[in-house]
């Protein structure tokens, strides 16, 4: 009897053939489904033009001045967001370029991290979408270079990359109404109403948190606590110091805090950055003048532990010799940085603050593990001997060793709970017509942390 044909058995062959006839009619389907997906999520910049040349307000850099100004959005990258500001916090290490007198190179947006709304996105971008709350990060992660995939996102490659000589890493994101090219900070700017950011940058939030403490984790206050929590990993229990009570020192006070350090030791020639330290978690508090020479010898004193019996775990008390190299502490953040302006409170006793470095150096026991955040210009020296037998880690301070995917919503969390106190190191707040003297009163160093708010 005839198989009618419906009941034919299908060959491997068959299918195959039919498969890729019926595959290759559905192409024009399936290739058009991104393209309609597209219409409806793409950046009006891409679709409708409306984020070109939209209008906004920031603070540039500019000629020999700093000041508010109006200006105009370019289009941006396939891959970049456009971000609505919502809060920043002026970094200290803004401030000697910001408020230099001199003839700027280009204009600038000044800063380097901030917090917003989501407003477009590149046809590219897959890490946030329009709507998203976002921390704008000073390091970007990308997760495909050299660095990140060997576990090192705080190198990432897109941060620290370089173009063809004479070729400006990022491109400019704004103009002024007369055509000049306006650029941001390190590509991401932040004292502006809008910013134009690649994704790479971009920190996902999801809670309700004020902008204003959630700006701080896009550099200081999360740098900071991830020195202690992301890098070194204090110990419960173990001796911390602290070189400088500022935004970012103050986050590695916390850190000691919440990682149930034995004692956190802060150093700081402005009294009350001592006295807010106290109250964030510091056990002890030194002043670097009043301490002088001594200071090294007072910070190993205070670590000695309760004996010296070494067949009891106890820490060496001597003096001399090799005996002196145990004594220290366990773990020392150097976060003073160098002087940029001449203070209106106390000053450092070293403004270059190259002896500041020596001395963390200094008060780290033999094994023990210290981090330079701060910045100097000058070379600094240290004892070929100690360097190589001591086993002292040295510590980069690259935002702490901070990844920004991983670590950023955790902190959002440990705020949320209160563990991390994100709200009492915000000692003024500001408008954007006030923002160059937010960048002022951060140079002058009588504020803590400053927040420029947008409305």
């Amino acid at each position: 009897m005839k198989v009618p044909s419906s009941r034919r058995r299908l060959t491997r062959r068959h299918v195959l053939k039919t498969g890729a006839a019926a595959l290759g009619a559905g192409t024009a389907t399936l290739n058009a489904l991104p393209a309609l997906q597209g219409q409806s999520t793409q950046a009006p910049a891409i679709v409708t033009g409306t984020q070109t040349g939209r209008s906004f307000r920031g603070l540039v850099r500019h000629a020999s001045t700093l000041d508010v100004q109006e200006m105009r959005l370019l289009p941006i990258d396939p891959r970049q967001v456009v971000i609505r500001s919502q809060a920043v916090a002026p970094c200290y290490t803004i401030v000697r370029g910001a408020l230099n007198t001199n003839p700027a190179p280009r204009a600038e947006v000044p800063n380097h991290c901030g917090f917003g709304v989501v407003e477009a996105v590149g046809p590219m971008v897959k890490r946030v979408q329009v709507g998203d709350r976002v921390v704008v990060a000073g390091t970007s992660q990308c997760g495909q270079c050299y660095q990140c995939l060997q576990g090192r996102p705080d190198y990432c490659q897109f941060t620290f990359f370089s173009n063809a000589q004479g070729v400006a890493p990022f491109p400019p994101f704004a103009q002024f109404p007369d055509g000049t090219p306006v650029y941001a900070g390190a590509g991401i700017g932040g004292m502006s109403e809008l910013m134009a950011v690649f994704e790479e940058y971009c920190v996902p939030v999801f809670t309700d948190l004020p902008a204003a403490q959630l700006t701080l984790l896009g550099d200081q206050l999360s740098s900071g606590f991830a020195a202690g929590h992301a890098d070194m990993h204090f110990q419960p229990g173990c001796d911390v110091v602290v070189f400088g009570a500022g935004p970012v020192g103050l986050g590695v006070v916390q850190a000691g805090r919440v990682t149930g350090a034995g004692q956190v030791i802060v150093i700081d020639p402005i009294k009350y950055r001592r006295d807010f330290a106290m109250k964030l978690g510091a056990t002890t508090t030194l002043d670097p003048v009043m301490e002088g020479d001594g200071l090294v010898e007072r910070v190993r004193e205070l670590c000695r532990g309760p004996n010296d019996r070494r067949f009891a775990g106890g820490v060496s008390w001597g003096r001399a010799g090799n005996s002196v190299m145990a004594r220290g502490a366990d773990f020392v953040v150097e976060a003073a940085g160098l002087q940029a302006f001449p203070p209106k409170a106390e000053a450092q006793p070293d403004p270059t603050n190259v002896t500041t470095v020596q001395q963390a150096w200094d008060c780290t026991r033999m094994g023990g593990h210290v981090m330079l955040m701060g910045l100097t210009a000058q070379p600094v020296s240290f004892p070929g001997t100690s360097l190589a037998i001591l086993g002292r880690t040295i510590h980069p301070g690259q935002q702490g060793g901070l990844h920004v995917m991983r670590d950023i919503p955790r902190y959002v969390k440990l705020i949320e709970k209160g563990t991390i106190d994100a709200q009492s190191v915000i000692t003024r707040r500001y408008t954007l017509d006030q923002s160059r003297q937010a960048v002022q009163d951060t140079a002058d160093r009588t504020i803590i942390t400053g927040v420029i708010e947008f409305t």
